[in-house]
């Protein structure tokens, strides 16, 4: 049995960034699995189970009596539930179609807003507790779940650009953990409770195997359709905040994105890779080649400024917001503009091209003519 301790303000800082740091990386897991729009779900999953503890513990007062034990549970519960509930509720295929007329999806999305749910409630739980149990310390530890809070937030974008979601899951259950063994820690518990607990936290690095730790995408994004294709995969892999990048190729039937591509068009379009970001929204990288090998650019819809233009009268200049796999770029130079700006957001797209696919680009990026700037298209134009 533990003995009286110190305020478990370091296990409320830790839970608490845990927590905060699950909910934003839930928000990026939506936006992968389904689409961004879903993101804004986990506002209202972690409000849920966060309400849903403060009417628990208000009817469970009792609950004091036991609040070292009561307390260390919730927050292992924690630690065990974040990533579980995540599986189990992508065993609920949820299709945003039909939504509108099939009820048993609404009944599938009842089941993941409660499954999600779960790990909030018991971290809100704990935290609920330890206010209920040091009344006369309300400002300290709540200050010390504000500072958590912040710090998970922050910690978990820093996160993303080091692991894939799925990996940095399995590591939000770690320190779940963690907040239960500095949980017993401070509360004085015996050595073996605390070695049991802490050996706990280490098999949970290994307890849910890679087969269950997978992202199951819906059938209806660009990157499922498109590895329906014979001999299609996956090539390469980036992560970060900002989306996963998924460089697909497709050897036997190959890939070929031209939008806007006139009917008329004779010309073929030269060996592509497809970027996708979180499983859609393409962006082709186009194979370095001649120059009439990206002629077909030249009969696509966004080719019309340069046929706009008077003859007499040169470009000088363009501004390519959004350069992507940079077929833009690759039009304006066809169109012999002496200088390109390029502005990307993802770091990593260029990153692709300057090091993976700069062979393969003919190092499109690290051209004279090109000047690439890692921004947000809005903050650059103003």
């Amino acid at each position: 049995m533990p003995n009286s301790g110190v305020l478990p303000r370091a296990s409320v800082a830790l839970v608490s960034a845990t927590a905060l740091g699950y909910e934003v990386l839930l928000t990026r897991l939506f936006s992968i699995i389904q689409w961004h729009h879903f993101a804004y779900m986990v506002i209202s999953i972690a409000l849920l189970g966060f309400g849903a503890s403060g009417t628990f513990l208000t009817l469970n007062p009792r609950l004091l009596k036991r609040y070292e034990l009561v307390y260390v549970v919730n927050l292992i519960l924690f630690g065990l539930s974040a990533p579980a509930c995540f599986v189990l509720a992508q065993q609920f295929a949820i299709n945003p179609e039909e939504l509108l007329w099939n009820p048993g999806q609404m009944v599938r999305v009842t089941a993941v807003y409660l499954l999600l749910a779960i790990p909030f409630f018991f971290a809100a739980t704990a935290i609920g507790l330890a206010l209920m149990r040091y009344r006369w310390a309300v400002p300290r530890i709540y200050a010390a779940d504000l500072v958590g809070a912040g710090f998970g937030s922050i910690g978990v974008i820093g996160l993303l650009y080091v692991l894939f979601p799925m990996s940095a899951l399995k590591l939000l259950s770690v320190f779940g953990f963690a907040a239960a063994v500095i949980a017993a820690m401070e509360l004085r518990f015996k050595r073996t409770a605390i070695a049991s607990i802490a050996v706990a936290l280490v098999a949970m690095l290994y307890v849910l195997p890679p087969s269950l730790m997978y992202l199951k995408v819906s059938p209806y994004k660009s990157l499922s359709q498109a590895l329906n294709v014979i001999d299609t995969h996956v090539e390469t892999e980036r992560s970060s905040p900002l989306g996963v990048l998924s460089v697909v190729e497709s050897p036997t039937i190959p890939l070929r994105h031209a939008p806007g591509l006139s009917l008329n068009a004779t010309l073929e379009v030269p060996r592509q890779r497809g970027v996708f970001t979180d499983a859609d929204a393409i962006t082709p990288i186009d194979a370095a080649g001649e120059r009439k090998d990206s002629a077909y650019l030249d009969l696509v819809t966004s080719a019309l400024p340069y046929h706009l233009k008077p003859a007499h009268r040169p470009i000088h200049d363009v501004v390519v917001l959004g350069a992507g796999g940079g077929g833009l770029i690759r039009q304006a130079l066809y169109h012999d503009v002496p200088a390109v700006t390029a502005v990307e957001l993802n770091p990593q797209i260029v990153e692709l091209l300057r090091q993976d696919y700069a062979v393969f680009s003919g190092g499109l990026y690290d051209l004279d003519q090109v000047d690439v700037y890692i921004e947000e298209a809005r903050g650059f134009l103003a």
